[in-house]
């Protein structure tokens, strides 16, 4: 697997965080502290350096610094700056947003900001768990194709140029259809644009599926083999046609449902419509029939899953960020997570309120601790 490792995290005017500079001595972190003290915002902030919305899925205007005793949003501005390096040398990432700026936030690698904030993905990726994915199969679908484009887009970066494409035209139709227009030709171009670019999307995740259901069982055993299949009626479509037939019948698809869609105000079929559901090949069980425990450890089989696919392939190698990672999980498959993360190549960064159940990583792993917006080193014995 390639080595990539994080030299420097910078943030500024984000979240909790006045300013924080920190330089992590190695792989996997160990970061510890009290409930809102900030251990989910410093994951949140990596999670930020790659396309996306980041791992709360948050919006622009809840990243900003606010001010404890009146709520009031930081006037300065905020920034993440992550300083990396690899067998191709050293590179940084940032992105934020400057005082009065509107819109998107800003994407710079090297100090150059990129036109296209979808070019950093070619330098770096991650995956993430966090406690709220613990309910991934018991909510909404769209969190569930999040977390699929999310391992799609470390094994493969242009997914995430797809994606976007994707989203934008679905965006501009529904307006459109919003708005009472009826413009034929504009309808069939942005249909067009929607159709070519939902079903390299689709198609990249019917790729992912194959390839995860083809990597095998959890090599120590712990973990139980999960078989993902995709919930898309443009995936069913690959099984019988080749991708340009499966392009022209989503954009007659799309025409015929033009009336549906501008009543309900979003589009009912294409590339936004994919979910997916996972069993447990052991036990049959579907993960939404499952208990927490279960579902957790099944989420865990497929990060580890993706992990080997990614060393097998010579991929992009992502950052693993894993908040409360050994909640649910039983004393077993604490065990054996723990275990795992020590052959990760790539910056691993764990969190929990106590050191004690992190325990079997003493002298293996760095364990730091947030105080007051500030991290220090814990060398608790």
């Amino acid at each position: 697997m390639t080595e990539l490792h994080l030299d420097r995290l910078t943030l500024t005017g984000f979240r909790n965080y006045h300013r924080l500079c920190w330089e992590p001595t190695g792989s996997p972190v160990v970061i510890t502290g009290d409930n809102g003290s900030g251990k989910t915002n410093l994951l949140e902030a990596l999670s930020l350096l790659v396309p996306g919305r980041g791992l709360r899925g948050a919006r622009n205007v809840e990243l900003p610094l606010r001010e404890p005793e009146t709520g009031e949003v930081s006037p300065d501005g905020w920034g993440v700056c992550a300083c990396f390096s690899d067998r191709r040398g050293a590179f940084e990432i940032s992105t934020g947003m400057e005082a009065g700026q509107g819109g998107a936030r800003k994407f710079l690698l090297n100090g150059v900001q990129t036109r296209v904030r979808d070019a950093v993905a070619d330098s770096l990726s991650a995956v993430w768990l966090t406690p709220q994915m613990d309910r991934l199969f018991g909510e909404s679908a769209s969190g569930r194709r999040r977390f699929l484009d999310r391992l799609v887009v470390a094994l493969l970066p242009h997914h995430a140029r797809e994606l976007a494409a994707c989203e934008r035209a679905t965006a501009q139709r529904n307006r459109f259809l919003s708005e009472g227009r009826s413009d034929e030709v504009w309808l069939a171009g942005i249909e067009d644009a929607m159709a070519r670019h939902g079903v390299a999307v689709v198609a990249a995740r019917r790729d992912l599926v194959t390839r995860l259901n083809a990597v095998g069982a959890d090599p120590r055993g712990v973990f139980p083999s999960a078989h993902l299949s995709l919930v898309c009626p443009v995936a069913e479509r690959f099984d019988v046609e080749p991708a340009l037939a499966v392009e022209d019948w989503l954009r007659s698809a799309l025409q015929e449902v033009r009336s549906v869609d501008r009543q309900r105000g979003q589009a009912t079929c294409g590339a936004g419509r994919t979910d997916f559901a996972l069993r447990d090949l052991g036990t049959g069980r579907s993960a939404s029939e499952a208990s927490t425990g279960q579902q957790k450890a099944l989420l865990v089989g497929i990060i580890l899953a993706h992990a080997r696919l990614m060393a097998a392939s010579g991929g992009l190698t992502p950052m693993l960020l894993l908040d409360e990672p050994l909640v649910h999980l039983d004393r077993p498959r604490r065990a054996a997570l723990l275990e795992t993360v020590m052959d990760f190549r790539t910056p691993v960064l764990l969190t929990g309120t106590d050191r004690a159940p992190f325990e079997p990583l003493t002298n293996r792993a760095s364990f730091v601790h947030l105080r007051e917006g500030s991290l220090v080193v814990d060398k608790t014995i």
